[in-house]
């Protein structure tokens, strides 16, 4: 009778550039590390066989150096992770050629926060669904045209393709990894020894800013945009709008879709939903008071509109974040 082969850990490599961001790399790392911790506890052989690495043997972070192990042969069917600095720094044509070198044979390939840029600069994201920190959406979308930027994913997953957004959203992602590898058994327990969310509820529009426009938008545009942010409350129809910029409501929503991505009704609704944000991180007022300040009109108004951008209700945002 043949015996099964004993279990290989699978390999992962963590590549972390010059100067690149711990919270979202080291936060993934440790994940994968209580997972192997809970199966060592449970008699079980380690899931993952983990390895940090540079471009050089030594690189410098926000925190101080990091000592990184040195290059290794690379081996095949492993997981490459990419981490990057924020804000964003085109990587370096040392970092590429490390992370062609260690992407060849990889069986995943995952980017966390600006890592997603490293992904896009090997041509890993054309016509692939991605995502990054969402202060970099835009310039993803840039770069990368022929990208499928999605714009309120706290990760991606385009077949063995992963992208997370910034931060701490690495650890979002490598729970989704180990659910992938180990089951979700595995994953509830590293999120409960982490005191995560095994599912964080919300995208990344609980943390965007309304203000946030392709650069080249007109100024007119910015102006008015200025406007609604400094007085949420007001009336800000289309028709109000439109008149002060000196168009027609048509020739208005057709201009402003088309430099902004987003209609003046969906914008007006984010920067009222921003505005509740702030007071209901800020106050104690009842949800009725919050909607008639930021201009709903209404409590029911204001649960839809948040729900629809955020993910989540505003009694959940504010018992999370306040």
């Amino acid at each position: 009778m043949t015996k099964n082969p004993p279990f290989q850990p699978h390999p992962v490599r963590v590549l972390l550039p010059p100067g690149g961001q711990l919270i979202g790399i080291l936060g993934l790392y440790e994940a994968f590390d209580a997972a192997n911790r809970f199966r060592e506890h449970w008699g079980l052989a380690p899931l993952y066989s983990l390895a940090l690495v540079g471009a050089q043997e030594q690189t410098a972070s926000a925190s101080g150096p990091v000592l990184l192990t040195p290059p290794a042969p690379a081996c095949t069917g492993h997981t490459l992770v990419l981490g990057g600095a924020l804000p964003h720094r085109a990587p370096t044509p040392a970092l590429l050629a490390a992370a062609e070198r260690w992407s060849q044979g990889a069986a995943r390939r995952v980017g966390v926060c600006m890592g997603s840029f490293t992904l896009g600069a090997l041509g890993l994201l054309e016509g692939r669904s991605c995502t990054t920190h969402w202060l970099a959406l835009d310039k993803l979308k840039e770069q990368f045209p022929t990208a499928k930027v999605q714009d309120d994913a706290i990760y991606v997953q385009d077949g063995e393709l992963f992208t997370s957004a910034g931060a701490s959203a690495g650890i979002d992602l490598a729970l989704e990894l180990i659910r992938q590898d180990g089951g979700p058994k595995l994953a509830r327990a590293v999120a409960k020894s982490l005191v995560m969310f095994i599912q964080r509820p919300g995208g990344q529009s609980q943390f965007g800013s309304a203000a946030r426009l392709p650069a080249e938008t007109e100024q007119s545009f910015r102006d008015l945009l200025a406007q609604v942010l400094a007085h949420p409350a007001s009336d800000h129809r289309v028709e109000t709008l439109a008149q002060q910029v000196g168009m027609s409501p048509r020739n208005f929503a057709r201009r402003f879709k088309s430099q902004t991505g987003r209609t003046p009704a969906a914008m007006v609704t984010r920067v009222r939903v921003q505005a509740a944000q702030r007071v209901l991180l800020n106050s104690d007022a009842p949800l009725s008071q919050v909607a008639d300040e930021c201009g709903f009109g209404s409590e029911e108004t204001l649960r839809r509109s948040f729900e629809r951008v955020c993910g989540t209700t505003p009694g959940g945002f504010r018992k999370r974040f306040r």
